[in-house]
Parts: C-alpha cells; sequence; structure tokens
C-alpha cells in the first residue's frame, strides 16, 4: 500500500468517525492503564494474523509502541488507524475483535 492510500483511509475515517477515537486511544495510551493494556495486548492477538495488518507507511504518522511492541509502526488497512492508539479506544471497533 502507498502513502495516498493511507492518507485517503485516514481521511475517509476521520470523515465518517471524527477525531474523538484517535485521542481517546491515544489518552489512553499515554494514561497506561492496566485494563485498556489488557484489552489492547488480547485485540493485538487478532489483529497480529490480520491480513489489514500492515506496516504504516507514512513515516511521521507511525507510532512506537513502548509497551506493546508487536503495534509499534503498524496501522490497520481497513481503516488508516495507527494500531498503537486503535487498539486502546472502544469507540470505533473492529468487527473481528
Amino acid at each position: 500500500m502507498g502513502k495516498t492510500g493511507s492518507l485517503f483511509k485516514k481521511i475517509a475515517t476521520l470523515s465518517k468517525t471524527g477525531l474523538e477515537p484517535v485521542a481517546e486511544g491515544r489518552k489512553n495510551y499515554e494514561d497506561n492503564i492496566l485494563e485498556v493494556e489488557a484489552k489492547a495486548l488480547s485485540r493485538s492477538k487478532t489483529c497480529g494474523g490480520c491480513e489489514l495488518f500492515i506496516d504504516e507507511p507514512i513515516s511521521f504518522l507511525k507510532v512506537e509502541d513502548e509497551r506493546i511492541r508487536g503495534l509499534s509502526g503498524k496501522m490497520c488497512n481497513g481503516c488508516g488507524c495507527s494500531s498503537a492508539y486503535l487498539l486502546r479506544q472502544d469507540l470505533k471497533e473492529c468487527k473481528k475483535w
């Protein structure tokens, strides 16, 4: 997937869901709450085997996850969201979770 495709997916998702899921995921990452981290770890096991779980092609949008290393620099190719934040929020859920 190219940078342009990634960017268009992100724009489409933001126009549909707004910034709230991203803000919640980022806040939850920064707050490092045990319950949220456990949920993200569980979700990462599902995402890790998904064909939509890919490397983020846009370098400045890569999020380095210091706690769940498998999420570092990854995104969901279905919606374009950073996996580190997507898996730590509940406003926009994946049907595979």
